[in-house]
């Protein structure tokens, strides 16, 4: 009888002590299970802060990198208008020759004449000129008339315009020019320079296409 009571003890302790092992494992295994999960979540939060810091540089980078090609753009623009802005007046030279053939001397002064199927706008025209080291025609005098008489016989731009901000008709020398010598034609705010022909000069927009004269 003795012997049994001994046994069943030892049975139970041993159940306890087996199911108390068991209770320890699974809390053991939880709490390394939600220390996983955590560590995971928080590498997440990492991976993702990361790349939105990632992402903000290259984007700040990018916006930089584009304002310095804007500021580039604009500093050569502003150049390249500068210096095509620059118009030779030699009004005082008088020529016995003129740099080429295709210039005709007239009164001490060299016309270059666009062909008549050779258009441009009036500010190409001008800068056209302008890399052949001359100015579209200014008519000073009766001279540069007298030109235009013998030689024109169509539209040709010439360097009269109303210049940016400005309310007067001007010479590219900045010279002023009579109005009245316009044909009574209705005015728009298009019509901002001048094409000239052997009987008239005619106000019209710069962005018409027409053959042009330059002048030395």
């Amino acid at each position: 009888m003795a012997e049994e009571i001994v046994y069943a003890d030892i049975k139970h302790t041993s159940s306890e002590h087996s199911s108390s092992l068991q209770r320890s494992d699974s809390h053991h295994h939880g709490i390394f299970l939600k220390v996983g999960c955590a560590m995971i979540i928080i590498l997440l939060v990492i991976v993702i802060v990361l790349s939105m810091l990632v992402i903000q540089f290259k984007s700040a980078r990018q916006t930089e990198v584009d304002n310095e090609s804007k500021k580039k753009y604009c500093t050569e623009q502003g150049k390249s208008e500068a210096s095509s802005s620059i118009v030779p007046f030699n009004s005082s030279t008088v020529y016995t020759s003129c740099p080429s053939k295709d210039w005709k001397l007239h009164g001490g002064k060299c016309y270059w004449v666009a062909e008549h199927e050779n258009k441009k706008s009036w500010n190409e025209s001008k800068n056209d000129c302008v890399m052949k080291e001359s100015h579209l025609m200014v008519v000073r005098d009766l001279s540069d008339m007298t030109f235009i008489w013998q030689n024109i016989h169509d539209s040709f731009w010439v360097g009269l315009r109303i210049p940016p901000g400005g309310k007067l008709w001007t010479w590219l020398d900045n010279s002023t020019f009579d109005t009245q010598l316009f044909s009574n034609e209705r005015e728009t705010r298009s019509m901002k320079c001048a094409w000239v022909s052997s009987t008239k000069i005619t106000k019209e927009s710069c962005q018409k296409n027409y053959p042009w004269i330059c002048q030395l």
